[in-house]
């Protein structure tokens, strides 16, 4: 792929209820927590995708494997972890995946990155259709 423009849209696939709230459609910073086996944050390109293309990946590389049902997704531009001092490492491995990594050793600070990342993310809900 291309290499990652700073207004590329990313989405972070969300499969767990405890990632957003439905009532004012915001986004909870444990949506884009790092894994704590690679302190990695998994997120896939989406620039130049219809919504069912998009859909399709979030189905068939995140939720299929967890089994588990896909809920929605939050998007994010891939300049947003680079403002709060992380790193966007695209590696196509699956398709158009990426990694948001560069967190802290101190995973204190995880939290606050976090809240950051979900402040500047919009909520896209499977239900909603787009």
């Amino acid at each position: 792929m291309d290499p990652l423009l700073p207004e590329e849209p990313l989405a972070r696939f969300i499969h767990d209820k405890n990632y957003y709230r439905p009532s004012d459609r915001s986004i909870r910073h444990s949506a884009f927590m790092p894994a704590r086996k690679d302190k990695q944050v998994s997120v896939f390109r989406i620039s130049g995708l219809a919504a069912p293309a998009i859909w399709e990946i979030g189905n068939r590389y995140v939720a299929t494997p967890l089994r588990r049902s896909l809920l929605g997704r939050a998007d994010i531009k891939a300049s947003d972890p680079v403002v709060v001092g992380l790193q966007v490492t695209p590696d196509d491995n699956p398709p158009r995946h990426a990694n948001i990594g560069g967190w802290p050793e101190d995973a204190s600070k995880h939290k606050l990155l976090a809240i950051q990342l979900a402040e500047k993310a919009s909520l896209r809900l499977i239900s909603d259709k787009a």
